[in-house]
């Protein structure tokens, strides 16, 4: 039993055929079939079941599925943990709708280190959490989501608020005291309403009929709206720049700082990156602490 015939296995339970497998690992279809016939051999039954073209995992190779994607991603990370001690590279990943001035900020303590660090930035939670399980990322800072995974470590970081944001020149920039109600007529800056991050304050804006909706693709452009006073918009605390200051107004509206958005950091166990990520996660909870303060102070 070997890598080869590991992944060929993979490939063709994933494909449902021998003829696409071929295709793409790039070998001949004769090559699949002894790979597989060598490896059915081996564990002494039938791993796939063939009619015609259409090809099924039998009972037998569904249990060695569990098997074989773990013995993968074990192999995976043993040489990812040697090629660490080597030369150590940090791969961090970063749910959307955080500011990059925070992300710089929070992998800022890691310059003096001598590592390499990969980020990578606006992903949802959900396949963030899929490459920190499979061992592509060393560590992802995400919301609302947690893995129960024995291998990962999930820590509670704090509360990120959600915060109603407009331009410096809008009627509600210096308005105390705002409501659901001031926000009719206007016009709401917005992911589509079954984004992860949107799912949960458009059930709380069910009510206001008049209001009406301009959708875009990420946080830097609804940002950039607001900015321009094309509407408002709703984003998280840390999804705001310190330089923005001057172009974006924060409100706290009651019903919409409720909305729960607690942001969690999740990693491997063992890694030989966990100092590293230890050290960053305690920037990220101080640098959290710092923009409450200011926000506290500005109201």
């Amino acid at each position: 039993m070997d890598t080869n015939q590991l992944e060929t296995f993979l490939t063709i339970a994933e494909l449902k055929s021998f003829s696409k497998a071929a295709e793409i690992l790039n070998i001949t279809q004769p090559t699949v079939t002894a790979r597989i016939k060598n490896l059915e051999n081996e564990l002494n039954c039938y791993l796939f079941q063939r009619q015609g073209k259409d090809v099924t995992v039998t009972p037998q190779g569904q249990i060695f599925f569990e098997y074989c994607s773990k013995i993968i991603n074990y192999m995976n990370n043993a040489k990812d943990a040697i090629d660490q001690s080597k030369a150590p590279i940090l791969k961090i990943g970063f749910c959307s709708g955080l500011s990059s001035s925070f992300i710089l900020e929070s992998i800022s303590t890691l310059k003096s280190d001598q590592l390499k660090v990969n980020v990578t930035e606006g992903e949802n939670s959900a396949a963030l959490i899929n490459k920190v399980k499979n061992g592509s990322i060393d560590a992802v800072f995400v919301r609302n989501l947690v893995s129960y995974d024995d291998d990962l470590v999930t820590e509670y970081l704090f509360d990120d608020l959600f915060v109603l944001i407009t331009g410096k020149n809008h009627r509600l920039a210096d308005q105390e005291n705002i409501t659901l109600d001031d926000l009719i007529y206007e016009t709401l800056i917005c992911y589509s309403p079954d984004h992860p991050i949107w799912s949960s304050i458009e059930q709380k804006l069910t009510r206001l009929q008049q209001v009406s909706r301009l959708e875009v693709e990420n946080n830097d452009m609804l940002k950039t709206f607001v900015k321009n006073n094309w509407g408002i918009s709703f984003s998280p605390l840390l999804g705001i720049d310190e330089s923005e200051k001057d172009q974006i107004a924060t409100k706290e509206i009651k019903e919409i700082s409720e909305v729960p958005n607690k942001v969690y950091v999740i990693y491997r166990k063992n890694s030989l990156t966990e100092s590293y990520i230890k050290k960053m996660v305690y920037s990220f909870i101080n640098h959290q602490m710092l923009r409450q303060v200011i926000m506290e102070t500005s109201n």
